[in-house]
């Protein structure tokens, strides 16, 4: 499983944050998401470390629940 980690500029100020895979490329479902973030570095030292969270609950594991829990497969 290829997570990436997705930072983007919130309508309202602040950055976002969220990490999806391969598997469903929208961000309306990630693994984690979190908007608000007061500047790019805060957003990408949380996503980082999140990522570094996901990937020791992936081989304690062995799987990944999405916020929804909805899996849309890419086309």
């Amino acid at each position: 499983m290829k997570l990436r980690l997705h930072i983007h500029r919130a309508y309202t100020g602040g950055w976002c944050a969220d990490i999806d895979d391969d598997h469903d490329r929208q961000p309306d479902d990630p693994y984690w998401c979190v908007d608000r973030w007061p500047t790019l570095q805060d957003a990408l030292a949380a996503g980082c470390q999140q990522l570094a969270n996901l990937t020791t609950a992936l081989q304690e594991t062995n799987t990944l629940r999405r916020l929804s829990s909805y899996l849309e497969p890419a086309a």
